[in-house]
């Protein structure tokens, strides 16, 4: 049992390194980024850890599985009363993230 949870905060410290790594390194060189991302794509599904859900929101395509990087192979836009939009240039897939919440659409509805 402790063998488990040691292996499972190795493997939450080495997400974070390669994901550290692949940001530090995406101005230089994109092809090595995205293969630090997916190497840590590959091991947060191994260990079955809840990080997958940053890795997922901010550094994949949900489309073609590429990394995405703002400027470099993504654009973000903010669409109306929906949230984010990143849209990648490699495949043009779009992922909307909500960022209103459903307090703020209540009290503008009260406004009016």
């Amino acid at each position: 049992m402790v063998e488990k949870k040691k292996v499972l905060i190795i493997a939450r410290e080495r997400i974070d390194i390669l994901t550290k790594m692949a940001l530090d390194t995406a101005s230089k060189n994109i092809n090595d980024a995205e293969a630090y991302v997916k190497l840590a794509w590959r091991i947060a599904e191994r260990y079955n850890l809840r990080g997958k859900t940053i890795l997922k929101r901010y550094f994949r395509c949900s489309k073609c599985k590429s990394f995405t990087i703002p400027g470099r192979s993504c654009r973000i836009r903010v669409l109306k009363k929906k949230g984010l939009g990143i849209i990648c240039m490699k495949c043009g897939g779009l992922k909307t993230i909500p960022v209103f919440s459903k307090r703020d659409n209540k009290q503008k509805r009260v406004k009016r």
